[in-house]
Formats: C-alpha cells, structure tokens, sequence
C-alpha cells in the first residue's frame, strides 16, 4: 500500500518537472535557499580578502576581493530581475 503512494508521489514530481508546474511557494523558497548560500559564501570571500589583506598578500586579496564583488553583482541581478511567468 505504501509502495503505491510512493509511486502516485513520484508521478506528481514528474508530472510537475516536466510541464514547469511548480508553486510559487517552492519557487520563492529555493530563490531564498541560494540567496542564504551565495550570501554566505559572500561573506566568506570578504573574510578571505580581509584576512589576506592584514597578512600583506595584496594580490590575493584583490582577486578574492573581485570574486566576491562579481558574486554580489549576481546576486543583486538576480534579484532584481523581472520575475518569470
């Protein structure tokens, strides 16, 4: 019996996969994940920087520097772009 409602749940998950039929709730809920992620990993990328900068390893510094500014300008896209149908 179980097996059964296992096998009806997969139906819907592909159902929904393929037809691009997923709610905005789990829509706005994965966007909110990944944003958390990046901006924690942002985060990290300026600790780096810093701590690299105070060891006086300019280069390294720079280039994660830049990293994380390229990551920020993704993120702000991100956000702000238009939202999908």
């Amino acid at each position: 019996m179980a097996d059964l409602q296992y096998r009806e749940k997969l139906r819907k998950i592909e159902q929904a996969a393929s037809t691009n039929e997923v709610s905005n709730k789990a829509k706005n809920f994965g966007l909110g994940c990944f944003t958390l992620g990046m901006l924690l990993f942002i985060g990290f990328l300026l600790f780096l920087a810093i701590s690299l900068f105070i060891n006086d390893i300019i280069f390294g510094s720079v280039v994660t520097f830049i990293v994380a500014a390229f990551f920020i300008f993704i993120v702000m896209k991100l956000l702000t772009a238009p939202k999908l149908p």
